[in-house]
């Protein structure tokens, strides 16, 4: 884990209410990752509100929120199936909270920017970890896609088996 990603953790989960930090859920390191997350990019969005189109702030805050949530809701089910389609679903949220952020980078410091885009990064490697140990412990019929691999690719190779980023 990065030392950055170590540090922002480390500065803000003191502050976490010990009603959520009790739940076993927050032993799953890629929800702490994404619950901080949520607390950043809200912050972000009070000091950016009145300087971008809320839409797509929305749009940033709506996708980071999702992650969490998704974490949480596939940490909560009992089946591999739904447990690695939630966390699918949560890595999907991932990459598209990177792209709203990158469209608002041009209003936000350069250093807010990098963290946030690292933390985002950190939480893709967890949940590509959180998805391969799902489906080492069963067969799932999910499968993470890679970019690179979608259907109608125009040529590109087939999708792999394996949720690479």
């Amino acid at each position: 884990m990065d030392p950055r990603v170590i540090e922002v953790l480390a500065a803000w989960e003191p502050g976490v209410s010990p009603f959520e930090t009790s739940d076993k859920l927050w032993q799953l390191h890629a929800y702490r990752v994404a619950r901080c997350l949520i607390d950043q990019v809200n912050g972000d969005a009070v000091a950016l509100q009145a300087h971008v189109d809320e839409r797509t702030l929305g749009q940033l805050v709506r996708a980071v929120g999702s992650i969490g949530a998704n974490i949480a809701e596939g940490y909560s089910r009992r089946g591999l199936t739904d447990r690695a389609r939630f966390y699918g679903y949560a890595l999907g949220s991932q990459r598209e909270s990177m792209l709203w952020l990158r469209s608002l980078s041009y209003a936000m410091p350069a250093a807010a920017v990098e963290l946030r885009m690292l933390m985002l990064a950190q939480v893709r490697q967890l949940l590509i970890g959180l998805v391969r140990s799902v489906q080492e412990r069963g067969e799932t019929g999910f499968r993470a896609r890679r970019p690179d691999r979608e259907p109608g690719g125009g040529g590109r190779p087939p999708r792999s088996p394996n949720p690479e980023d």
